[in-house]
């Protein structure tokens, strides 16, 4: 029965020569030159490039020979690819014989700025910025509160008929507290 893994329907020479014994195989995903453009900094030059393939790991991109020379090996690089910033390092070189410039490059870290948290205008005024459960339930037990104190006014609560009710059950809580601070203190 034949295998039909993505590494061994692989066909391209550069991907099978790239696998070291001992390591693990990754699956090296294929990308359009029309959506592989991208730019390669490194230190204050920036250098256009297309990324050929794309990994778990890192990338294969190509530079063209006018901005090959430009090329500087040493520290970590920086690729601006498809909307992300990720820092790079090169892991090797290919010259090709029409000119162009094959590098493999690892991937380092991600230094793309995350999104910020969309919250509503009241947190914004509140000053809180994560989702935190006690502030909804301050929030609903203020909201009680409020109703219960808009129920058991003169004016409203007494044409309800809640006005008493809620007065003397809050009597009632009221010396239940009374009498449980007056054993303990």
């Amino acid at each position: 029965m034949e295998d039909f893994s993505p590494m061994n329907l692989a066909t391209d020479t550069q991907a099978e020569s790239s696998y070291v014994e001992g390591q693990q195989r990754f699956f090296r995903c294929p990308v359009q030159e029309s959506d592989g453009h991208a730019i390669i900094r490194i230190g204050r030059r920036k250098i256009k490039a297309i990324v050929q393939e794309t990994s778990i790991e890192g990338f294969t991109v190509t530079v063209k020979p006018k901005h090959a020379a430009r090329i500087q090996v040493g520290g970590p690089w920086e690729l601006n690819y498809d909307g992300a910033r990720i820092e790079v390092h090169p892991q090797w070189i290919f010259n090709s014989p029409d000119g162009h410039v094959q590098l493999g490059l690892r991937r380092l870290r991600d230094l793309t700025k995350p999104e910020p948290i969309r919250s509503s205008w009241l947190v914004r005024f509140g000053g809180g910025r994560f989702d935190d459960p006690s502030n909804a339930a301050v929030a609903f037990g203020g909201f009680v509160l409020a109703l219960f104190a808009v129920l058991a006014s003169p004016g409203l609560g007494e044409k309800l008929g809640t006005s008493s009710r809620i007065q003397s059950t809050f009597q009632w809580l009221a010396s239940g507290v009374s009498h449980q601070m007056d054993q303990w203190f």
